[in-house]
């Protein structure tokens, strides 16, 4: 099985069971795919089946999936590209208002409310916007303006605007958003398998 694949497939677990935890199974994901239901995880599911197809330069069967993504996008108010670094063990509860430019880097088990927006401070550079760390929640309405460093296990308050680099396990809150407490963010639904558990349960999503 080649590394793209494996990675693709661990990726995907790791999402589910943050939304399912140990409740995740195959029958449960075959509706998600098919009705309206878990828009959240729903989402992410087509966000990452375009990213993977991309990787492995399957054209046609990747337009046909990017088009799907990108009627998601519209319908839900979702604006994600599906080419941004994001680590495994995403979770979006809540979609609405959410927009997350393409050269936003988001590491392992973050989570994102509603409102979200990590944008660039055209003042600064154009391009270079946020690189987040691990287990970061992103509180409802918070607004990232980048090129800034979040580091990991932090807490972003709801409606907070981030306009400078916040150290590991602290809570941010306010705009401009300043330290508020010393303390790690809560961790949700990380109990999953390592990689080389899941490899060695032979890649099995469910």
């Amino acid at each position: 099985m080649k590394k793209e694949k494996k990675l693709f497939k661990y990726t995907l677990y790791a999402d589910f069971y943050r939304a399912y935890g140990k409740n995740i199974s195959k029958k449960k994901i075959v509706l998600l795919i098919l009705k309206l239901t878990g828009q959240g995880p729903k989402f992410i599911y087509y966000m990452r089946l375009a990213n993977y197809l991309d990787k492995v330069k399957s054209k046609l069967i990747r337009r046909i999936v990017s088009f799907h993504f990108t009627r998601m996008s519209y319908k839900y108010g979702v604006e994600i590209s599906y080419k941004t670094k994001i680590g495994e063990g995403l979770s979006i509860p809540h979609l609405q208002n959410i927009v997350i430019g393409e050269n936003a880097v988001i590491g392992r088990n973050c989570t994102i409310l509603q409102g979200t927006t990590i944008g660039s401070n055209l003042f600064k550079a154009r391009y270079d916007l946020a690189t987040i760390g691990d287990n970061v929640l992103m509180g409802a309405g918070c607004k990232i303006i980048g090129p800034v460093k979040i580091g990991d296990n932090v807490t972003i308050g709801a409606n907070s605007v981030v306009t400078k680099d916040i150290p590991d396990n602290v809570v941010v809150a306010g705009s401009p958003a300043e330290i508020v407490a010393e303390k790690p963010a809560v961790k949700i639904g990380q109990d999953y398998k390592s990689f080389d558990e899941f490899a060695d349960s032979g890649y099995k999503v469910f």
